[in-house]
């Protein structure tokens, strides 16, 4: 209800998104991120030599932070 705690996490990479999972249960989550999308940044050198694997290193966040993880996703900045 309203008056469920609220959690802010600034980043929706690893990190972020782990935090999200174990606290959605227990609070109002909400995530922001600078980027519309997760990209596994250490695989992408391997997308130079097999472009295909492009796909399996990026998802966009929205549908899986708002669909799978029940959160909440703000595609923008934290300035303050």
């Amino acid at each position: 209800g309203p008056s469920q705690r609220r959690v802010l996490i600034i980043g929706g990479s690893f990190a972020g998104l782990c935090v999200a999972r174990d606290l959605k249960d227990h609070f109002l989550v909400t995530i922001v991120d600078a980027k519309e999308f997760f990209e596994y940044t250490p695989g992408v050198l391997r997308a130079y030599v097999k472009p295909k694997h492009l796909d399996a290193l990026t998802f966009t966040l929205y549908p899986v932070i708002e669909g799978r993880m029940a959160c909440k996703f703000i595609w923008g900045e934290v300035t303050e």
